[in-house]
């Protein structure tokens, strides 16, 4: 049984960059989810990275449960994995002994969501 799914993105672009890559991921994995997002500041600081703690948002995550996290799940397996050129499959390493399943997506993968493609095909 399935009790939540989290979809998070870390944002590079927001480090140096100002916010408007946070905007876009923030309104990209709302999208995809159907769910508001949150943004997350930083919570350690590291000098050789330029993250100052507390003082910039670098992050926005999407908890998804019910019926948004079935249909986010129906998506990414029925329409999104599918269309992964030389994808293997899901490693058995990826889970861990509290039974959570972490996934990477690359930002063409998640271009094949069908609310992303359709703003690619305009």
């Amino acid at each position: 049984m399935i009790e939540k799914v989290t979809v998070h993105s870390y944002v590079k672009g927001a480090v140096h960059s100002g916010s408007a890559y946070l905007h876009v991921a923030g309104m990209v994995v709302q999208a995809i989810t159907n769910v508001r997002v949150q943004t997350h500041k930083v919570r350690t600081g590291e000098a050789g990275w330029g993250l100052v703690k507390g003082k910039q948002s670098v992050s926005v995550t999407a908890e998804l449960k019910g019926e948004d996290m079935y249909h986010f799940l129906a998506k990414l397996v029925d329409i999104v994995m599918p269309r992964i050129k030389d994808w293997n499959g899901v490693r058995a390493t990826t889970g861990d002994s509290s039974g959570n399943l972490t996934l990477g997506l690359d930002p063409e993968v998640v271009g094949g969501f069908p609310e992303i493609e359709v703003n690619y095909d305009s």
